[in-house]
């Protein structure tokens, strides 16, 4: 009889073959694919690492890292390109080992392979992943384990893994509140040099050597850093088939024409869609992690640094963060709220609570479907898949994980 020790190696291992074995026949949209993956990992291939800035790339250096051992693995040009949907079991394996680290802080509430079973093959979790063929499941799982890190209380490996999510994607700035809270209250609990010189030292040390390679090469490392100040208005239109608020404000009008109206036109009093946005995700994330600056205060006031940050509490902010980020700012993608479901699952599998990772996985799975049309369906046009209802859901989402924080809040406050 297998033991749950032994399940939690085969099932995983199983699906993750199974999985492997499909993705020749599934191309992933075209765009990213093959005009970029497969074009950046030829150019990579042949011009070297340090010159993988001399190609169309516009993401940060750890994916050309990615790209580069792809290459390496592949050994020709023609491999590179015959193997291309393979590209997606780099990610596939940062999913797992997100559910993994949900596993592990969940207390292991659920085993490790049920976990594995309900998300990975939950089509709206893998959806970015293994039908479109984007890496943000990458990123999720280096944020997660930062934060994860960060309440455990190690601060050397919380900031190792905070900079590989920043070099990953720049929307790993999204977490760094969180990040930067745990950050503090970890010093205050043990207030060392050793705990505060070392995770500030290895993360200098582990971003010199991720830029090291690019110093060197062709265009320096000046173009990494346009890409960082390039991202903040790459796509200078009100919304890219995001289901956010911007929705709202349109009626009767197509979301493609979303695509093409500027985040500069005014909105009202002379304020932009773009300013409007700003205020209202850094005013609406302000109250989001007000609950844990409180309780970090106190804990500077009281001396009892942590115990007041519970897990749920952390979950929550993290998901609702990252729900702020999608829901309130332009120039969004459909995508760019995926690091809110590992918080979201780590919340529900824990509590028992799963009407907000229902709801998410509905929401997101018909977002993305809407944007890519992978399964050729005949009802686009219906509610399900309409932009504004979507928009309602995430705004439902939002307002529940406001109760949460809150009710985890008072709780933690009546622990003192």
């Amino acid at each position: 009889m297998l033991t749950d020790k032994k399940l939690n190696i085969y099932v995983p291992v199983t699906i993750f073959l199974f999985i492997t074995a499909l993705l020749p026949g599934l191309p992933g949209l075209w765009f990213d694919n093959h005009d970029c993956w497969e074009a950046w990992a030829h150019h990579i291939h042949t011009n070297g690492l340090r010159n993988a800035y001399g190609s169309t790339t516009d993401y940060m250096p750890v994916y050309q890292y990615f790209l580069w051992a792809y290459g390496k693995l592949m050994g020709t040009e023609k491999a590179i390109t015959d193997n291309i949907p393979f590209l997606r079991c780099i990610t596939l394996a940062f999913d797992f080992l997100g559910i993994w680290v949900v596993y592990k802080w969940i207390d292991k509430k659920t085993t490790y392979y049920a976990l594995i079973a309900l998300c990975i093959l939950n089509i709206a979790y893998t959806y970015d992943t293994i039908i479109w063929g984007q890496m943000d499941g990458t990123l999720s799982a280096l944020v997660f384990l930062t934060i994860y890190f960060g309440w455990k209380g190690n601060n050397l490996w919380s900031a190792i893994f905070m900079v590989l999510a920043f070099n990953f994607k720049v929307q790993a700035i999204i977490i760094v509140p969180v990040w930067g809270l745990l950050f503090i209250n970890n010093y205050l609990n043990n207030r060392t040099i050793k705990n505060l010189i070392y995770p500030v030292t290895s993360a200098i040390i582990l971003q010199i050597l991720i830029l090291a390679p690019f110093m060197t090469g062709q265009y320096s490392i000046s173009k990494i850093y346009g890409i960082i100040l390039n991202s903040f208005h790459k796509y200078p239109t009100i919304s890219i088939r995001a289901a956010n608020c911007w929705q709202w404000f349109f009626t009767g009008v197509r979301f493609d024409k979303l695509l093409y109206a500027p985040d500069s036109n005014i909105l009202v009093a002379g304020i932009t869609f773009k300013q409007a946005g700003l205020m209202l995700f850094f005013i609406s994330s302000f109250f989001t992690l007000l609950p844990s600056m409180i309780l970090v205060s106190k804990n500077i006031k009281t001396g009892n640094p942590r115990k007041q940050l519970s897990r749920e509490l952390i979950w929550a902010t993290g998901a609702m963060l990252y729900m702020l980020f999608y829901f309130f700012n332009t120039e969004i993608h459909e995508r760019y709220c995926h690091p809110a479901f590992i918080f979201i699952t780590a919340l529900a599998f824990f509590t028992g609570d799963f009407i907000i990772y229902i709801l998410f996985s509905i929401m997101y799975f018909t977002t993305l479907e809407f944007s890519m049309q992978f399964l050729k369906l005949n009802n686009y046009e219906s509610l399900l898949f309409n932009l504004k209802f979507l928009a309602t859901i995430n705004a439902f989402i939002i307002l529940y994980l406001a109760t949460k924080i809150y009710k985890h809040y008072r709780i933690s406050l009546l622990s003192t």
